[in-house]
Formats: structure tokens, C-alpha cells, sequence
């Protein structure tokens, strides 16, 4: 049975999570942020649902460690959270989180949410995708240019990702919003902040990641020379 941790300073939420859940799957939960680390160490959950305020050491503080961390980063993480501003909530897919539920949530929705993160690796086919010089490999979702790793979050991977697996197509905004972030509930400008970063860090790619003006991004084959 697939395990699910679940972070939360407040335990009536964290019982209320547990019940909706434990029919599918093993749910531990704890209120102390400041032994979370510990608990996910131990307990080796393959999702997180993370609140957002908690005292002493604050979600995004806990999911920033967790997603630079080589044995936890690819966890998918799910913030529960309410009484966040929408610039919170961009941040927390910013610093690396899956998906964002409000509070007070549906059950199913939670269910239904959780459901769609954890998907047992032996069922997804995975295959490495070359583009020019760039390897990307699914199953360790890593990413190579000319033999050297490149460090992305797992959103820049999945962006790259899906532009490298639609090399012919154009990719709009609204298709990375729902394919990378999982749903709608962030801007396009989130989009473009990410592939901005992600273009700095690859600079030796023998392509560019090109814009297409009012509707989304492409690989192009031709390299555009860098700025003198």
C-alpha cells in the first residue's frame, strides 16, 4: 500500500486527511514541523500533503528542503492550505510543490487529487527523449547536455520534458498550466518565470527555447547566438 504523510500544525485536518485517504492508502501524519524531516526520513512516503502556516518552520521552508534533498526531491508534494493570498499560493508551486488544495476541501477532490500523484512507476513506460545535445531520462527525471548533468526543479524538467516530447508542435501556456502545475490555478506569467529560469541553465543547449508571442513556447533547431 502506497504511503501519503501528512503535515499539519492543526490535528483535526490531519485526522480528517487520514480518514478520507486510509481506505487507499497507509496514512501517517504529524503537527511538529520541526521533526517533519525526521518523520518523512523515517516514515518514506511516496506524497506529501503540506500545510502552508505552521510555527516554528513554515511549509515552504519544509517542501524548499525536501525538493534539494537527492533521496526525497522527486515526492510529489500536495499543499492543504487555507487563507493564503494568490501570490502564496504561486509560490508554493514555485518552490517546487505538485498541486494546491484550498481548505475547506471535498473529500473526493482530495482523493481524486492524491490519486493522480502517486502513480507506481512500474506503470508508466519510460524512454529516454533526446533533443540536439539535451538527454532527458523520465525515469530518473535527470537531464544531460553533452554528458553533463543539468540541475532542474521538477517543474523545469517537466517543462523541457514536454517541449522536448512536442518537438514539431507549438506548446501553449494553458497546456504547461495544466500538464506540468496539474491544474489552472496559476498565471501564465508563472510559465514564463520558469522557463526563464530554465533557459539560463541551459546555456550550452544546442537550441533555444523560442517564444511565440501571445500564445505559448517551442524547441527551435537554431541556436540564437548569446548577447555580446
Amino acid at each position: 500500500m502506497q504511503k501519503i504523510a501528512i503535515i499539519d500544525d492543526f490535528e483535526e485536518s490531519c485526522q480528517l486527511m487520514a480518514e478520507v485517504l486510509s481506505p487507499y492508502f497507509k496514512c501517517e501524519y504529524i503537527c511538529d514541523s520541526e521533526k517533519a524531516l525526521d518523520f518523512i526520513s523515517t516514515f518514506k512516503p511516496d506524497l506529501i500533503l503540506l500545510d502552508y502556516k505552521m510555527p516554528s518552520m513554515t511549509g515552504i521552508d519544509l517542501c524548499r528542503i525536501v525538493k534539494v534533498n537527492e533521496l526525497t526531491k522527486n515526492i510529489p508534494i500536495i499543499f492543504v492550505s487555507g487563507a493564503v493570498t494568490d501570490d502564496e499560493r504561486i509560490e508554493t508551486l514555485e518552490t517546487g510543490a505538485d498541486d494546491f488544495i484550498a481548505k475547506p476541501f471535498h473529500p473526493k477532490e482530495l482523493l481524486l487529487r492524491v490519486k493522480k500523484r502517486v502513480i507506481k512507476p512500474e506503470e508508466v513506460k519510460v524512454d529516454k527523449v533526446q533533443f540536439k545535445n539535451l538527454v532527458l531520462d523520465p525515469k530518473e527525471r535527470s537531464a544531460m547536455v553533452d554528458g553533463q548533468a543539468i540541475d532542474l526543479t521538477p517543474k523545469q524538467f517537466d517543462i523541457i520534458y514536454l517541449l522536448a516530447t512536442h518537438s514539431n508542435s507549438l506548446v501553449s501556456r494553458e497546456t504547461f498550466m495544466e500538464q506540468v502545475w496539474g491544474h489552472n490555478e496559476v498565471s501564465p506569467r508563472n510559465v514564463d518565470s520558469q522557463i526563464n529560469y530554465l533557459k539560463k541553465k541551459l546555456v550550452d543547449f544546442h537550441a533555444d527555447i523560442e517564444s511565440v508571442s501571445g500564445y505559448g513556447y517551442r524547441l527551435s533547431n537554431k541556436k540564437k547566438p548569446k548577447e555580446s
